[in-house]
């Protein structure tokens, strides 16, 4: 009996010595598909907060670090920023050179202000008060096909100045168009009634004057003048005047008036100039209205129009 109970004894210590190991040194190991199985389970929240942290401080860390520059790489930065540097120096010359034009367009030779600000207020009245009137008559008297003819007939007539001026400028090809243009509208278009040879023809009127052929040899335009009824010029250009007075042939027709030089007759001059202003003002009324209404100070922007328009025409 007593046998019976030590083996029963034995064997209860046998099982459970394979199924409850004993010991603290006692270390739990697992199999690699154990291992396979724990890493495929996904990462708790802090987990994912703290690699997330990790891999931050590390981009940190490589962007802090500086990275190291071939001497081809540096060669090629120094030309690009050389460059860079010749383009932002070129772009100030730039400026500068606009600014410098601005300028110069700004400080024009005024010192009769006082005087050309009076004139101006004067033919900005005559303008309104006289000039349009009659332009409006004019203009319901005569229908704009006629009035445009008018206008080519004295375009006509007045050739041989601008004819002139473009000799002395040594233009020739201009001299050739207002030589071939006078002789088309003068018998093909009715005595130049009918631009024909700018329809037909295309070729164009050339606006040249004593005043731009004085600028072609530079002679500098001198400080700036309003006079009455014949509005803004500079110093040169009214000289300027004088030579195309003289240039026109129809002042020396029956002449009236010994100025000492030559007999001139300035009726016909006057006249034909009179009947060009009242034409032109009938095909062109409403355009000083807008230039004025447009305008912060009319009498700056006359001035400074007045010289961007003789400047381009004498470059040209």
């Amino acid at each position: 009996m007593k046998n019976q109970r030590f083996l029963l004894f034995l064997l209860l210590v046998i099982v459970c010595s394979v199924f409850f190991p004993f010991g603290t040194g006692y270390t739990q190991t697992t199999s690699p598909r154990d291992e396979t199985i724990q890493s495929s389970e996904p990462p708790s929240a802090s987990d994912a907060l703290e690699a997330e942290e990790i891999k931050e401080m590390k981009g940190k860390e490589e962007e802090e670090t500086p990275r190291e520059i071939s001497p081809e790489q540096d060669e090629n930065l120094i030309k690009k920023g050389e460059q860079d540097k010749g383009k932002e120096e070129g772009e100030e010359d730039e400026e500068d050179y606009e600014y410098l034009e601005e300028e110069e367009m700004e400080t024009i030779a005024d010192p009769l202000k006082p005087f050309n600000h009076l004139m101006f207020d004067f033919n900005d009245k005559l303008y309104f008060y006289l000039l349009k009137p009659v332009a409006q008559a004019y203009k319901a008297v005569l229908p704009e096909p006629v009035r445009v003819s008018i206008r080519n007939f004295i375009s006509n007539i007045t050739t041989p100045a601008r004819l002139l001026n473009c000799i002395l400028q040594g233009k020739a090809e201009k001299a050739g168009i207002e030589y071939s243009r006078f002789l088309v509208n003068t018998v093909a278009g009715g005595l130049g009634f009918f631009d024909v040879a700018k329809k037909y023809c295309n070729l164009q009127k050339q606006d040249e004057d004593f005043g731009q052929t004085l600028g072609f040899y530079g002679i500098k335009e001198g400080f700036y003048i309003v006079w009455p009824v014949f509005g803004p010029s500079t110093l040169r250009d009214t000289v300027g005047s004088a030579g195309d007075f003289f240039a026109d042939p129809f002042v020396y027709i029956n002449p009236t008036t010994d100025i000492g030089i030559t007999k001139v007759n300035s009726d016909i001059r006057s006249g034909i100039n009179t009947t060009n202003v009242v034409n032109e003002t009938s095909l062109t009324i409403g355009t000083y209205e807008e230039f004025k209404e447009s305008s912060i100070d009319p009498y700056v922007s006359m001035r400074t129009a007045y010289f961007e328009m003789r400047r381009k025409k004498i470059k040209e």
